[in-house]
């Protein structure tokens, strides 16, 4: 996929409200991640989860605007909500998969912070998923050689909802995702409090803060990885 990334123009390249200033990284890892967990997968959450996959590819490719985006997603969790009978499914997909998608602003700790939460939702989806992120990281482990980009942030987000409503409900589901999901409501009300839009990038997420503080970039994957086991076992109670 890293190879087809760079032949269909899916790489990013530096620009000033980005973190990465490395020259152009492949980003097209969502097709990859989706398949290593296909087989665990029932039919209409693969159904589901290739649509979220198919919106975050055409947007690595050629980016698609926030309310392109949103929408995609708005039809993601209506069809959730269809495949799992659970009707916070719905916003739950909404909210996770952009959760991850802002996670996803520094080499790994978006794939590791999901590694943790697959770990902890467990299942032989759950474990799969865990093992796709193992995967990954050995590529986008500090300094990255692939990007996630939207089509994997966005899936694995989608991903742990659908897996969480089979693994153990809402609750659970919310408690594995915190971490991203808190990133998210910090950076949302910071923007929001500057006036500016939540949905363009910056520089202002947490992982940005703790490497300003001074934490080495290769720990940061790691950092995030336990403190997502380390929340959802708090919450949860469940190694």
């Amino acid at each position: 996929m890293a190879k087809l990334a760079r032949k269909v123009g899916a790489v990013a390249k530096v620009t000033a409200d980005r973190w990465h200033n490395t020259g152009e990284i492949p980003r097209l890892a969502g097709p990859a991640l989706l398949a290593a967990v296909a087989p665990w997968l029932a039919g209409g959450e693969l159904a589901v989860l290739s649509f979220v996959c198919a919106l975050g590819t055409a947007d690595d490719i050629r980016p698609l605007s926030p309310r392109v985006k949103a929408l995609g997603l708005l039809v993601a969790g209506i069809g959730a909500v269809w495949v799992t009978g659970l009707w916070w499914t719905g916003p739950a997909l909404w909210l996770v998969a952009n959760a991850q998608n802002l996670l996803d602003h520094a080499d790994g700790i978006a794939a590791a912070a999901a590694a943790a939460c697959f770990l902890g939702l467990g299942g032989d989806a759950g474990l799969a998923a865990a093992g796709a992120c193992a995967g990954f990281l050995m590529f986008n482990y500090p300094p990255a050689r692939v990007f996630m980009g939207d089509s994997g942030s966005l899936t694995l987000g989608a991903m742990a909802v659908l897996i969480g409503a089979k693994q153990g409900g809402m609750a659970t589901t919310a408690a594995w995702c915190t971490v991203p999901l808190a990133d998210a409501v910090q950076v949302t009300i910071r923007r929001v409090l500057r006036g500016r839009k939540p949905w363009i990038g910056g520089t202002d997420h947490s992982g940005h803060a703790l490497l300003r503080a001074g934490m080495p970039l290769r720990l940061l994957p790691l950092a995030y990885f336990l403190a997502a086991l380390l929340v959802g076992w708090l919450a949860t109670g469940r190694p």
